[in-house]
């Protein structure tokens, strides 16, 4: 099945949604996101994330989670590699392609 603009961005979304449930079991996971960020070599992702990292996590959060285009974009771009238990990602990574290949 071909991956369409549209499965991507759930995808992302739904990862996201794990990722964000996580950092408000456990708010230190946010210092995952600054380390990710640090390592960026791109220094104006790495400024714009820096910034986007100095919120309120209220505010990151729906930025995060909200779905319109911004927060897509911000999705896409979003220092969350890693943050997610291997199994986890893998099972929602599978729940996705069970929906997409019932669609």
């Amino acid at each position: 099945m071909k991956t369409t603009h549209r499965t991507i961005d759930a995808r992302l979304l739904r990862l996201t949604q794990a990722v964000v449930g996580h950092i408000d079991r456990d708010a230190s996971l946010r210092q995952r996101m600054v380390e990710n960020v640090s390592r960026w070599t791109d220094e104006a992702r790495r400024k714009r994330w820096e910034k986007l990292l100095r919120l309120p996590w209220p505010d990151l959060r729906a930025l995060l989670l909200a779905e319109n285009e911004h927060s897509a974009a911000l999705r896409q771009d979003a220092p969350l590699g890693g943050m997610l238990p291997p199994a986890e990602r893998a099972r929602i990574m599978r729940e996705l392609a069970d929906d997409s290949r019932a669609a």
